[in-house]
């Protein structure tokens, strides 16, 4: 039996008991403790501060949002998550002074939502379903409102509460039943015009699918992997225009989509409008 076909039967095996991410975070978090240049490195740039002048979350919290330790890397990445937004909405005539509420779907510990900071006239608010995240955030990034959310309970928000929503990588990590649930309850907290811009795994992505994957997902089917996971980092959903456009965000108004341009996770995005 050849090593290859090992590892896959490993992975199914941990995939039935439902341990495999157990299993894979329990090794990445080893190997931070022995790897000593990246801890170094950490240290080093914490100790110089944040740009921002705000907090940064510890490693642990680091790798909870983006599956790597680099504070400083981390770091980064959200300026360019934060610039990569602006420039979509403003090539597309949106402009962000119209925002008297904005929420950042899926906030994690503040990666994007801490470079919102500087807008004018916005109240910012953050969601996310891990507790740890929130908390950190609700301590740490007292410019913004945070709350948790939980699979499958409406959002505490009343209808048309805000003028855009935001939402990096998090439908990459739904089912279609719980994606088309998300969506829906953004469409109800997003007012009449409002927007939403969010992040999928798709053209950019094609190279992570086998070749019978990437057959459906040509064909303009999501593609889901690991979706006993859903909501989690380890299920992995790959997502066509033509099944964003006709079946996900089919009540909304399609305004743009710009594949690889979130361009800090390497991901497609889109860009709807809620219709009066």
């Amino acid at each position: 039996m050849s090593p290859g076909t090992l590892e896959e039967i490993a992975k199914s095996v941990l995939g039935a008991l439902r341990i495999g991410p157990t299993v894979h975070d329990f090794r990445n978090r080893i190997g931070y403790l022995l790897d000593a240049k990246t801890r170094s490195r950490n240290a080093r740039f914490r100790a110089r501060v944040a740009t921002d002048g705000l907090p940064l979350p510890p490693p642990k919290l680091i790798y909870l949002v983006t599956g790597q330790f680099d504070a400083e890397a981390f770091y980064n990445s959200g300026i360019l998550g934060a610039a990569c937004i602006h420039e979509i909405l403003n090539r597309h005539g949106v402009d962000t002074k119209t925002f008297g509420k904005a929420l950042d779907f899926g906030c994690g510990c503040g990666r994007v939502i801490r470079h919102w900071r500087g807008l004018t006239g916005t109240k910012l608010f953050g969601l996310d379903y891990n507790l740890e995240l929130i908390d950190w955030c609700q301590r740490n990034l007292q410019f913004a409102e945070f709350a948790l959310n939980r699979a499958g309970v409406p959002l505490m928000f009343p209808d048309a509460h805000f003028d855009f929503v935001y939402s990096i990588s998090v439908f990459t990590h739904l089912t279609q039943p719980d994606q088309r649930f998300w969506m829906d309850e953004i469409m109800r907290v997003l007012r009449p015009g409002g927007h939403i811009l969010f992040t999928v795994h798709g053209l950019s992505r094609l190279s992570d699918l086998s070749s019978k994957e990437r057959e459906i997902f040509e064909a303009g089917m999501p593609v889901v992997l690991g979706s006993q996971y859903s909501g989690t980092n380890s299920c992995g959903t790959y997502h066509p225009e033509k099944y964003v456009r006709q079946v996900l965000c089919r009540n909304w108004r399609f305004v743009a989509f710009e594949a690889g341009a979130a361009k800090d996770a390497n991901q497609d995005v889109f860009l709807m409008q809620k219709l009066p």
